[in-house]
């Protein structure tokens, strides 16, 4: 089941990934309470209502679970335990939960003094996960593919939280320069398509292969793909501050060419796989490649029909339809696995399933309950009368996501129905 550059011995606490893993759907929750309370329209990007709704998803959701999924799959992809993780990862929640939270006050006010303390806080956060990372990778035993795409991302990361920065002082001093919009792009860029699907490609070489027992991706991936991503966006951040729209166009059409053959080839893996079982995990899978092609289909046909929807759409397709749902999707994996694998090791027996420990029943509602949310969502970005509907369901949504991961992990801290072994 585990591949061989797995070491397994040197797992983080589960305290530690499911601190972040719980933390998510809360935001995701606070993220549909805004909506109804805040934002009748996705029409417009640029509103500031809209750019805290955005953020309590990317960075509430999204990097919470991926810094969560990090701290786990550090130690057991490389081989070198984080040091100091025990307080390292405490420090980066609270940092990274307080300070969206800050922000999200402060842009709604539209309180200058406010940005900069939860610009500090933010950036703060990040940047001792990414040093804290850094130093580990020095001493790593084995740079595996995985390993390659979680360097790939933490650089656009950092890339995106540079321009983040200029970004967030520009709308504090209310001074924003002719490169604004270029800035505001490239940062959209290296945060989407760098730190968000460069990481989930790299744990995508792992899970697919060790959970759905399907085959190895291909070695364009596992050795080019992350290069060539990274190239690609370098480059089209240059297109955007040089403002040559054909080279920006050229350079999107390959971009969304690497994300479709990605998608398609993750399908095609896991219609192939060795054991056909088939539950809601594998679900969010093809739900997720299939919104990535779409966003890639959407993106695309807006330059030739500029239609300014239609941009809002891709962008929510891509978070919300494919970046939330493969997370979604392996946190139903991970959590089960990881509170299995702890009782296991402390020697308990007579416990449920990975299967049973969160069941098929209740996450196959909260996968219902995900395609209604991103049909809403997609739907209020033409028709504001669809506010109630996207509100309420991304709300359901995540309330039935937080209680699933609370079902799925709480039997490692009450251990209720164990037995131990008696060596």
């Amino acid at each position: 089941m585990f591949n061989s550059s797995l070491s397994l011995d040197q797992a983080p606490p589960l305290k530690i990934p499911l601190r972040f893993f719980v933390t998510s759907p809360i935001f995701g929750i606070m993220a549909g309470l805004f909506i109804l309370g805040f934002v009748s329209s996705l029409e417009s990007r640029a509103s500031l209502e809209v750019v805290v709704f955005t953020h309590f998803i990317t960075i509430g959701f999204l990097s919470m679970t991926m810094l969560g999924a990090m701290f786990q799959m550090l130690p057991v992809t490389a081989g070198v335990t984080l040091k100091h993780q025990q307080i390292i990862a405490p420090l980066v929640h609270g940092l990274l939960s307080s300070g969206l939270l800050i922000f999200a006050y402060a842009f709604y006010n539209y309180q200058s003094t406010l940005m900069s303390v939860a610009l500090v806080m933010l950036l703060s956060a990040f940047l001792v996960f990414i040093v804290a990372t850094a130093l580990t990778l020095k001493n790593a035993k084995n740079v595996t593919p995985t390993i390659k795409a979680f360097i790939g991302a933490l650089t656009s990361l950092l890339i995106a939280l540079l321009l983040a920065g200029y970004l967030t002082l520009s709308h504090a001093n209310t001074s924003l320069s002719e490169h604004h919009q270029a800035i505001l792009y490239t940062h959209i860029v290296f945060s989407l398509l760098g730190w968000v699907s460069m990481l989930i490609i790299g744990v995508s070489y792992q899970v697919i292969p060790m959970f759905y027992v399907a085959e190895s991706y291909p070695n364009f991936y596992t050795k080019y793909a992350i290069k060539v991503i990274f190239a690609l966006l370098v480059s089209l951040g240059f297109a955007l501050f040089i403002k040559n729209n054909q080279l920006y166009l050229l350079l999107k059409v390959f971009a969304a060419l690497m994300l479709a053959d990605y998608a398609v080839t993750t399908i095609s893996l896991l219609l192939n796989r060795k054991r056909k079982i088939t539950d809601t995990t594998t679900y969010y899978w093809y739900f997720a490649m299939s919104m990535l092609l779409a966003a890639v289909v959407v993106s695309l046909a807006n330059e030739w029909l500029h239609i300014s929807q239609l941009n809002t759409l891709a962008v929510v397709i891509f978070i919300y339809g494919f970046a939330m749902s493969v997370i979604t999707g392996m946190m139903y994996k991970i959590v089960p696995f990881l509170v299995w694998f702890h009782l296991t090791n402390e020697g308990f027996i007579n416990m449920p399933t990975m299967n049973e420990l969160i069941g098929k029943k209740t996450t196959t509602v909260q996968f219902a309950l995900h395609i209604v949310a991103l049909l809403s969502l997609a739907t209020l970005i033409f028709d504001s009368s669809f506010q109630m509907a996207a509100g309420m369901a991304i709300v359901l949504s995540n309330a039935l996501l937080l209680f699933n991961l609370i079902k799925g992990s709480r039997i490692y801290f009450t251990k209720q129905g164990l037995e131990k072994m008696n060596f």
